[in-house]
């Protein structure tokens, strides 16, 4: 009899356990869609104060200009973020790492759906913020050489006696030396253009279901 009870009592247990399993998750699923409704109605511009104000809470001795970075929103069906992409690089002296990459970190994201930051995960200590001394010398360089450039992702690469200016988007580049106390641009400056990709190319690459897109309103 005891046996009989206690298999009952096992098989109540079972089913109380995945009712509360099957509530909590309908109430998260339920909670997500809320949030996710809630971001989706904002403004691109909204969106991105949502996401300062998350990097502000959480790494409040964190200041950044706006003007900086280009900041762009995306989102697909289960996920909003605001991405922070540098838009003049600047490499020190020693910090190169072969011709064009670096050892630093410039950019950062904010996923609005979890709260998080990509601080979070990868901490600050390759994050680049440029002392009193290295601003001096960007500042040299932009004056000297007129960036930005519309339209155009810059790196400045210190060397020696030179900055090294490379200059990127999406179907062009260039590369530029300037003297590193002049400001003169030195002979053999390169242009070029990156050649198109082929339409069919990623006809039979694997499709991914929910990409995120851009937020441009």
């Amino acid at each position: 009899m005891s046996q009989i009870i206690t298999s009952r009592l096992k098989r109540l247990l079972t089913i109380l356990l995945l009712l509360l399993s099957f509530t909590t998750f309908a109430q998260s699923h339920v909670k997500n869609d809320t949030l996710m409704n809630n971001l989706m109605s904002k403004t691109k511009l909204q969106l991105i104060a949502q996401a300062n104000t998350i990097i502000i809470s959480k790494y409040p001795d964190f200041t950044y200009d706006p003007k900086a970075y280009e900041i762009t929103t995306w989102a697909n069906s289960k996920q909003v973020v605001v991405k922070y992409r540098r838009l003049i690089r600047f490499t020190p002296l020693g910090k190169q790492e072969g011709l064009l990459g670096s050892t630093l970190d410039y950019d950062f994201e904010v996923d609005l759906t979890k709260q998080t930051t990509s601080f979070d995960t990868w901490g600050m200590d390759n994050f680049y913020i440029p002392s009193a001394e290295e601003q001096k010398k960007i500042d040299f360089v932009i004056e000297a050489f007129g960036l930005p450039h519309p339209h155009f992702y810059t790196n400045i690469i210190e060397e020696s006696e030179t900055y090294r200016i490379n200059l990127e988007k999406e179907s062009s580049f260039a590369y530029y030396v300037i003297d590193k106390t002049t400001g003169l641009q030195n002979d053999g400056a390169i242009h070029g253009n990156y050649e198109p990709m082929p339409k069919d190319l990623f006809d039979n690459a694997p499709k991914f279901p929910d990409p995120l897109v851009e937020i441009n309103d």
